[in-house]
This record gives structure tokens, C-alpha cells and sequence, in this order.
């Protein structure tokens, strides 16, 4: 369903005074802000219209539109006698999980062009899981503690559910049915039940079916086991962090464990290694690349696991997981805690830029960002950045961006300056907006409907005086 935005008489830019200069092309904007409904990945949105209109007394001639982010833009504005107005239709695409933020840029010959309007929205996975951390306290060893539940919702179409599985010292039972339809939930109960005393790391993750073409969800478990049992199973590290990962990093990384017999005199036997996590495409993030622990490990003796991550552009920003290992020892299965993060494509410092009141007509001294790619692929650069408001962006820095910044590598920096000329008395926003080539390839979103990442956006204040 369309939701139109009425004119609302509000000027992107107050008048100083009403003089000829002043009247000559004047834009007014129905809305200058526009927010989405959250959706479901992979769907386009009901397009949302606003109305530009000529307030001005001269011809207004509109030139560029465009629309940053997973946002794509259709407009009937060219060019507008006085009072005359024009439709802009704007969907939200994106086929990135969580928040949307883009920017439509209007570029025409009225005194304060660009003009631009904020967009946000924010993209659902088909299934969330609540909490994504679940802290079940501390429970005696040998002994099973209190339940706690987990909430499994479906926003998309039904999906099979393929499994649902704990690690470690934890234990689930649910309500789910194998097939959960659309917008239903259904309540994963879980439980400690500590083979030895201390911290407990853990993760409950679901899957869909193989056929499914949803990823799959996961809740990271904490606990505290409370006793005397002694361990002669040493792992190193006790957590893999794999850290920031950008959601374009198509490589697969790899961490080792160390696991180490401490005893002096018996020799451990091994049942199973596994790892357990969300999936992607139907393909587990999580994978034992290889393990060394095999069979039976003589007292003293060590062998190594190696875990890797793949990628996971879908899934949500905090991906974590279990490493799991059965074995002859009394504290048996012992785990490994897995975590990653997505990153975005490019890091700002600073995000957010406030000038010092500056007197209207003249420019202030130049604030310095710096850019850093998070993106592992080299010869990977920004669309041309645009800029709105009383802002302008210059040369400045080190390793100046240019107009098209570009990287070499994750790490890779540059930077940029922004001035501040205010046009008018007041309070003044605006914003540079980046985004992502060649996935923002103006024709493949606009003409092809495909997806892009979010826009990335340093905030700009400023007041005239």
C-alpha cells in the first residue's frame, strides 16, 4: 500500500528575505524525511511519493535525483513553472540484514541545491531468535539448572526447521513445529547441566531444512558451573573471536585451538568434535577446517582443531557459535566459545562533524575525516560521494580520497576535508553520503532491481550567524 506525503509547506531552507534572488527558484519538498515499514531480505517495498513543488517565480529545472543506499528512485521532475509540482517514487531494495539508511540528492538551479531528503528502514532476516544472549546463571555440577526460553519468530513464508541443537553442557526442548509458518513463533526452552565448575560458553543454533534458502539463527549461552571436578583437558584459546568482517569478504578465515592432556598418567580417548552455529545459503558459517584430535592423545600430549568462518552477508551483525569436543574425561564435553562481527564497508573518523557558528558568506576552516576500508578486496571503490547543506567537500588530509575514493586493501585510508558556508541564519544539517561500487552500480539497482548495501553517512552540523 503507497503511503503519499502531502505538501507541508516546509521549506528545506528558510527565506532570509523575499527579494527577487530569493524568489526566483524556490524548492519545496512534501517531506524531508521518509521512513519504510521493516521487510522482509529480498523483497521491494511499496513505493512512498513525494512532491516536489516550484514555489518559486521563475522556471525551475530539475537535474539529477538519485538515491543512495538499498534505495531506488523514480521521478517525473524535469522542468517546473512556478507553483508547478512533480512526483519522486522511492522503494527501499536492500538485501542486507538490519537498519537502511540512504539519501535522496536533488540537484536543480534553486539557490540551495542540492536538496536532501533522509531515508531509513531497516531489512529483516526471515528468522530472528530473542534473546541473542541467554545467561542461565550457575547450576551445581551433575545437576541440571532452571530453563530459560528462547523465542523463535518467522517474518517470511513457511519455513522447514532442519534442526535446533545446543552445545556443550546444554540441554533444549521446544514447542516448534517442523514446519513454522508465516509470522508464527513457537519457544526453545534451555538449560545448563555442568560436567565442571566454572564459566560455561555455549550456543543454541537453529537451521532451516536443506532446501530452505534462509539463513539460519543463532543465541550465544553463558553459565556457571558450580563444584569440584577436576579437568585434564586444556584448550587454547578458551574463546575464537574471528573479530570484523566486512559482509563483502568472499574469503574463508581460520583460527587453531590448542587442546592439551594436562594429565600425568591416563591418556585421553575422543568420541566427536563439532561445531554448531547459524547457517548461510544453506551452508554452516562455522566449519572445522581440520582437527589432529583424533583417537586417543597420550598424558602430556597436545593436538590441534582448526576452526574457519566463512562469509555471511545476511546474517545479522553478531554471529556466535560453539565448538563442541566429547571425550574420556570427567568434565566431558568441554567448548569453545565462536564469535564474529559484520562490519560495514568503510569506517569514518569522525562520523560526525559539528562547526563552530560561522558567520553567513564565508567559509569556515576545514574539518579532516579519514576513511578506512573494511573490505578485504583490493580496486574496490565509493560511487561519488554527494554532499548536502551549507557543505562542501575539499582536498585535504595526508592521502587526499579524491572525488571517487578508492582502497587497495582492508586497512587502506584516505582522507577528505569538509567546509562550512552558511547561506543563512540558523541551525543547518546535512550530510556526505557514500556508497558501495560496484555493488551500487546505478544500473544494476535502478534498472535491475538488485540490491545494496546501506548507505554510509557522516553527519554535519553547523549554525550561521
Amino acid at each position: 500500500m503507497q503511503r503519499f506525503y502531502r505538501l507541508s509547506a516546509l521549506l528545506l531552507f528558510p527565506l532570509l528575505a523575499l527579494t527577487p534572488f530569493a524568489l526566483a527558484q524556490q524548492v519545496t519538498l512534501s517531506a524531508t524525511n521518509v521512513s519504510f515499514a521493516p521487510q522482509l531480505v529480498g523483497n521491494v517495498s511499496a513505493s512512498q511519493e513525494l512532491f516536489l513543488t516550484n514555489s518559486g517565480n521563475a522556471l525551475l529545472t530539475v537535474g539529477a535525483i538519485a538515491a543512495s543506499g538499498g534505495y531506488s528512485v523514480n521521478s517525473t521532475c524535469s522542468a517546473l513553472s512556478p507553483g508547478e509540482s512533480c512526483i519522486i517514487s522511492v522503494e527501499l531494495i536492500s538485501d542486507f540484514v538490519g537498519t537502511n539508511k540512504g539519501v535522496i540528492t536533488i540537484t536543480d538551479n534553486a539557490a540551495f541545491s542540492p536538496q536532501i531528503v533522509t531515508l531509513s528502514g531497516s531489512t529483516l532476516p526471515a528468522l530472528t531468535i530473542s534473546p541473542g544472549l541467554l545467561n542461565l546463571g550457575s547450576a551445581a555440577v551433575g545437576t541440571t539448572g532452571q530453563s530459560k526460553p528462547v523465542i523463535l519468530t518467522n517474518h517470511g513464508p513457511a519455513i522447514v526447521i532442519g534442526a535446533i541443537a545446543t552445545s556443550g553442557d546444554y540441554l533444549q526442548s521446544n514447542n516448534c513445529s517442523a514446519t513454522l509458518a508465516t509470522g508464527a513463533s513457537c519457544t526453545i526452552n534451555v538449560a545448563v547441566h555442568p560436567t565442571t565448575s566454572g564459566a560455561i560458553s555455549g550456543a543454541l543454533s537453529v537451521t532451516p531444512g536443506p532446501s530452505s534458502q534462509f539463513p539460519g539463527v543463532s543465541s550465544a549461552l553463558s553459565a556457571v558451573g558450580a563444584g569440584s571436578v577436576v579437568s585434564h583437558v586444556s584448550l587454547q584459546p578458551a574463546s575464537l573471536n574471528f573479530g570484523n568482517k566486512s559482509g563483502f569478504d568472499v574469503s574463508s578465515h581460520s583460527k587453531t585451538i590448542t587442546l592439551t592432556n594436562t594429565s600425568s598418567s591416563t591418556s585421553l580417548t575422543f568420541q566427536n568434535v563439532s561445531v554448531n552455529g547459524p547457517s548461510s545459503s544453506g551452508l554452516p558459517v562455522y566449519q572445522i577446517e581440520s582437527s589432529t584430535c583424533k583417537g586417543m592423545l597420550a598424558p602430556g600430549a597436545q593436538c590441534e582443531i582448526v576452526v574457519s568462518v566463512a562469509n555471511f552477508p545476511t546474517l545479522p551483525a553478531t554471529v556466535p557459535g560453539a565448538l563442541t569436543v566429547v571425550d574420556s574425561d570427567p568434565t566431558s564435553p568441554q567448548v569453545v566459545g565462536l564469535f564474529a562481527n559484520e562490519l560495514p564497508e568503510v569506517s569514518f573518523s569522525l562520523a560526525t562533524l559539528t562547526f563552530a557558528p560561522q558567520k553567513v558568506g564565508t567559509t569556515s576552516a576545514t574539518k579532516i575525516v579519514t576513511l578506512t576500508s573494511n573490505l578485504d578486496s583490493p580496486g574496490v571503490s565509493l560511487l561519488p560521494l554527494t554532499v548536502s547543506g551549507d557543505y562542501a567537500v575539499v582536498t585535504a588530509g595526508s592521502n587526499p580520497c579524491g572525488s571517487i575514493p578508492g582502497f587497495s586493501g582492508k586497512g587502506a585510508k584516505c582522507t577528505l576535508g569538509v567546509t562550512f558556508t552558511p547561506n543563512h541564519v540558523g541551525s543547518i544539517k546535512g550530510a556526505v553520503t557514500f556508497t558501495l561500487y560496484p555493488q551500487c552500480d546505478p544500473q544494476t539497482v535502478l534498472l535491475l532491481h538488485e540490491p545494496c548495501p546501506a548507505a554510509q553517512v557522516i553527519n554535519l552540523t553547523g549554525t550561521g550567524n
